[in-house]
């Protein structure tokens, strides 16, 4: 498919030109010159002593315009409708008889001539009547002086106005094609463009604007709609003229919009800024050296001077080699396997072929139009193939944005999750300032209340601190309680050894000694034993309130003299000590300890209450 559409873009050309070129008619033509000196028409047709010579070149230098007498014989018994050519064809007027109507016209065309917009510049129809020798007069302007070159060789054609009909028709036909194709898609991709915007997209709308105009221009459209100025012009020896008009203003323009759109939507598909970085500075110096060679040579043809005689050829290489730069970023693109680049790389041949081709026809061929639809076939080909790209791009740019929805989802679940995460944490935290409030109220409530009991608390220190002293001297009497009664207990003993002494000093049967009176006086005196240690536990309740009481609550099986050997052991009493007070020896006081401790214990467990060890003999006995 693709080597025929080739095929068809290199074979339309010569099919063309061959269609619409001019084919002499078989009689031969006579042709007649006068340089002008100023003749009106009615002279040229009524002078007989003006003298047309016969000549196949023309003189600037001798005169600027002149006056060709044709002679058309017609041998055919039908009257032939043929298409006259004179060149050069700047600007040339015919006169001819209408031989229907019985009066002299006059027609117009040329490439300087801004009403001019046929296919081929220059183009006159003329009608030749069956059977007859007709005679016809055309004026050939050369120009202004500063174009004119030397001598002009002088080129007259007949050719059947059918063909050149039919080329006509042909390229209106192929115009009107084109620029429905091309509206079609701009229509289809705007539509797309407003859905959603994307740089790819805008980028070959400019380009697609860019191909109509350059078409329209093309055709010579331009100088139909508006007939506007010729700003400069140029004759060359061989006949060929070329004028520089709006419409060829619009042509370099054209050229223009659609090589900035295909750079731009080059860079922008590829995204040659971050990938490609060389060949996208590359594009970008090639683009703005084009432009600024378009826009020096369109100001030095306004000024008056025609340059593009000169400049086509450079011009027509520098889009070959920035569309070579296009091609061979695409195929950079894609052996680095960047996204889309396949799909954008055959979009990219066939178009940038055809154009290539029309650039390439130009500089080997010839810069002259001269019927050839390369253009149209090509920016069709542009937009159908880049339409496709973009509708690949499209396709690929939904699924990443099926992706990227579902992860914009999953993200959306996540805040979400995260918001109603923050909510708590505010409410939370509303609830923690409310707290934090209350007990701020409270801590200024309990530091009002302190200032309140600061009073109330020295006083408490003051009752604490009579308290303490009575305290100390609570322990102090008790000390000295606990260090009579040991005082006394150890006279005791010391008085019972006496008395058994004594007693066993005495004979049997005789009588007591006056000491023995005395002592047992002694003795009598220490019966009051038991309200001495009354006292020492007053004393010792005023120390320790409760303690009895508790001792009782809690261990209701200790006797008496249990209750009291605890109340020693719990104020640190040693062995020796306790025996004193109980007037015991020491080892008594040892058993009579384990067996406490042992009662103690029985009773913890059946109370299930954690028991320690008893303390050792030695060791001072803790409650």
């Amino acid at each position: 498919m693709r080597q025929l559409l080739l095929f068809i873009l290199l074979a339309c050309p010569g099919l063309l030109r061959a269609a619409a070129a001019s084919q002499p008619l078989p009689a031969p033509l006579r042709v007649a010159v006068l340089p002008d000196r100023g003749y009106s028409w009615a002279r040229i047709r009524r002078d007989t002593t003006l003298t047309f010579a016969l000549a196949d070149s023309l003189h600037p230098a001798r005169a600027g315009r002149y006056w060709l007498r044709l002679t058309l014989p017609n041998p055919s018994r039908y009257s032939a409708d043929v298409q006259l050519l004179v060149r050069p064809a700047l600007d040339n007027t015919l006169y001819y008889l209408d031989h229907d109507a019985g009066r002299w016209r006059s027609r117009r065309a040329g490439t300087a001539v801004p009403t001019d917009s046929q296919w081929t510049k220059g183009a006159l129809p003329l009608r030749l009547p069956a059977a007859a020798t007709s005679t016809c007069y055309v004026l050939v302007r050369l120009g202004p002086p500063a174009a004119r070159p030397a001598a002009v060789r002088l080129r007259v054609q007949l050719a059947p106005a059918a063909q050149a009909r039919q080329a006509e028709q042909f390229s209106l036909l192929a115009w009107l094609v084109a620029l429905a194709v091309l509206g079609l898609l701009l229509l289809t991709n705007a539509l797309a463009y407003l859905r959603r915007p994307d740089r790819p997209t805008a980028w070959y709308l400019c380009t697609q604007l860019g191909a109509a105009l350059y078409l329209t221009a093309y055709r010579g459209t331009f100088k139909e709609w508006w007939p506007g100025p010729v700003f400069s012009q140029l004759l060359l020896p061989s006949g060929r003229s070329y004028a520089y008009t709006l419409n060829s203003a619009l042509i370099h323009l054209s050229v223009m919009v659609v090589l900035l759109g295909l750079v731009q939507l080059t860079r922008s598909y590829l995204g040659t800024r971050a990938r490609l970085p060389r060949l996208d500075a590359a594009l970008r110096a090639g683009l703005a050296g084009y432009g600024l060679f378009t826009l020096a040579v369109g100001l030095v043809n306004l000024s008056g001077f025609y340059l593009d005689q000169y400049s086509l050829l450079f011009d027509n290489l520098l889009v070959l080699a920035l569309l070579g730069l296009l091609l061979a970023t695409a195929v950079v693109a894609d052996r680095r396997r960047l996204p889309l680049a396949r799909p954008y790389l055959l979009a990219n041949v066939l178009p940038l072929l055809g154009v290539g081709l029309v650039a390439g026809y130009h500089v080997a061929v010839s810069v002259d139009n001269d019927g050839n639809l390369l253009p149209h076939l090509a920016l069709v080909a542009h937009a159908l193939s880049f339409s496709w790209a973009l509708n690949i791009q499209l396709q690929y740019l939904q699924r990443a944005l099926l992706s990227t929805e579902r992860a914009a989802a999953a993200l959306a679940l996540d805040i979400q999750t995260q918001q109603l995460r923050h909510r708590e944490i505010v409410l939370q935290n509303a609830h923690i300032q409310a707290a934090l409030g209350r007990l701020q109220q409270q801590a200024q409530a309990r530091e009002q209340h302190a200032r309140q009991l600061s009073a109330e608390h020295e006083l408490q220190q003051a009752a604490n601190h009579e308290l303490q002293q009575q305290l100390e001297a609570n322990q102090r009497e008790l000390a000295s309680t606990s260090l009579y009664v040991q005082q006394k207990n150890a006279l005791l003993a010391e008085l019972r050894q006496q008395l058994q002494e004594l007693g066993q000093q005495r004979p049997a049967g005789s009588k007591a000694p006056p000491e023995l009176a005395g002592i047992k006086s002694l003795l009598q005196s220490n019966l009051y034993l038991d309200e001495d240690w009354s006292r020492f536990k007053l004393h010792f309740e005023q120390v320790h309130p409760r303690f009895f009481e508790e001792l009782q609550n809690k261990y209701p099986a200790l006797t008496s003299h249990e209750q009291r050997l605890y109340c020693y052991f719990h104020i640190q009493l040693s062995t020796k000590e306790i025996a004193a007070l109980l007037n015991i020896d020491p080892a008594s006081v040892r058993r009579a300890k384990t067996r406490l401790y042992k009662k103690i214990g029985a009773a913890d467990a059946a109370a299930g209450r954690p028991t320690g060890p008893a303390p050792a003999d030695d060791a001072p006995a803790a409650g």
